[in-house]
């Protein structure tokens, strides 16, 4: 709203937009799995959720972020290493 001056009626039609766009698209993962990761890690809560998420779904987590990278190598997956595997 401040960078280009959306109007706060404008800002909530899009927040519910968005909102409307992930209904049934959500996911939550259990605390314990979070806990865990975080200790057995140096990484965040935020970081730990993304890596219980894509064990829990059995996917790869396509991140930048170097620690999450070098903590969890097995789940966790460039972007640029994504790509060059999908070809």
């Amino acid at each position: 709203m401040r960078q280009r001056d959306l109007s706060l009626a404008d800002a909530w039609t899009a927040h519910e937009f968005a909102e409307r766009l992930f209904v049934g698209r959500e996911f939550a993962v259990g605390g314990e799995s979070v806990l865990g990761l975080m200790a057995d890690s140096k990484c965040s809560s935020y970081d730990c959720e993304y890596v219980a998420l894509a064990r829990e779904l059995a996917s790869q987590l396509v991140t930048w972020d170097r620690q999450i990278l070098r903590e969890f190598p097995a789940v966790a997956v460039s972007p640029t290493d994504f790509v060059a595997g999908s070809a």
